[in-house]
C-alpha cells in the first residue's frame, strides 16, 4: 500500500533529517526574503576560488560582468540562474559545514534524535495506528553527514533505515515522519 493513500501526512525520514541538517547548519533560511536569499548566496560563492567552481558546476557562466551587476543589484538573474545560484550555494555550504557538524554531532557521545510520527488527522479512526514519538541516539554521525554533504538522498534513506530499525518491531512507522528534533 502507497504511503498517504488512507490520509497519514509525513515526509520520508531522510528528506527529514536532510532538511533538519540544513537547518542545523544554516543552509536554509525561511525567514529571509528571496532578494536577501539571493545577495547571501552571491556573497558566498564569490567569497572564494572554490564558489566560482562550484557555480560553474551548477551551469552558471562565468562571466565578471554580470556577476558584479548581480551584486551591485543593477541586474537580476532569471529564475532558472536563481536556481542554479542556490544549488551552488547548498553545495558549497554542505561540504564547508560538514566537518563541523560531524564534530558536533559526536560530541559528547552522539546526539539524541527525537522522531515525530507521521500526523494521523486525516485517517479513519478503524485504519489509524497508534504511533507515538519515540527519541534514539547516534553515536556515528559520520556516514550521515557525508551522504548529506554530498546531496546522496539514497545514502540518507540507507543511514536513516540504519537508524530506525533498532526501534522495535514497529520500526517501519517511522520510515515517514513529521519532524526530526535534534538535541544537537
Amino acid at each position: 500500500m502507497a504511503f498517504g493513500r488512507l490520509g497519514a501526512q509525513g515526509v520520508p525520514g531522510a528528506v527529514a533529517l536532510n532538511t533538519t541538517l540544513d537547518e542545523i547548519a544554516q543552509v536554509t533560511s525561511l525567514w529571509i526574503t528571496p532578494a536577501q536569499r539571493l545577495r547571501r548566496n552571491l556573497l558566498y560563492l564569490t567569497r572564494s576560488r572554490t564558489g566560482y567552481t562550484y557555480m560553474q558546476d551548477c551551469g552558471i557562466r562565468m562571466d565578471r560582468r554580470m556577476i558584479t551587476a548581480w551584486l551591485a543589484e543593477e541586474r537580476i538573474p532569471r529564475p532558472e540562474q536563481q536556481r542554479r545560484l542556490e544549488d551552488a550555494f547548498r553545495l558549497l555550504r554542505r561540504r564547508n559545514m560538514a566537518p563541523s557538524m560531524t564534530r558536533r554531532l559526536n560530541a559528547r557521545g552522539g546526539t539524541r534524535v527525537e522522531i515525530y510520527p507521521v500526523d494521523q488527522s486525516d485517517v479513519d479512526d478503524k485504519h489509524r495506528r497508534t504511533a507515538r514519538w519515540r527519541h534514539k541516539n547516534i553515536y556515528r554521525w559520520d556516514p550521515i553527514v557525508a551522504a548529506w554533504s554530498r546531496s546522496d538522498l539514497r545514502e540518507l534513506t540507507h543511514r536513516w533505515h540504519d537508524v530506525i530499525t533498532d526501534l522495535d518491531s514497529d520500526w517501519r512507522m517511522y520510515e515517514h515522519v513529521t519532524h526530526l528534533g535534534f538535541w544537537a
